[in-house]
């Protein structure tokens, strides 16, 4: 078992496809997607004129999770509704992330 971090984005759902394939780029070795609601300081999203929001959910290295916050925050933090967070697992099966 090994010490690794799980990273969640929480983001308007049009910018899902870039944000998958520039997690893979910087070294995610896959993601997990899925359609959210919520409400936040950009208030309530939630119909379908404004578009849902995507969670995209990635296990990585410290390094690569620094990486790709570091990416984000230069990118999206000041144009767009995103959250971004992470914090440490215990994995197994680690081959499937490293």
């Amino acid at each position: 078992m090994n010490n690794l971090n799980l990273l969640t984005i929480i983001a308007e759902e049009a910018l899902a496809p870039a944000i998958e394939k520039e997690i893979v780029e910087m070294g995610a070795k896959g993601f997990t997607s899925s359609s959210v609601s919520g409400k936040g300081l950009h208030e309530l999203r939630d119909n379908q004129w404004e578009g849902e929001n995507i969670k995209i959910e990635t296990i990585v290295s410290e390094d690569i999770c620094k990486k790709i916050l570091t990416h984000l925050e230069r990118k999206y933090f000041d144009r767009y509704a995103m959250i971004a967070f992470f914090h440490p697992v215990n994995v197994m099966r680690t081959d499937h992330f490293l």
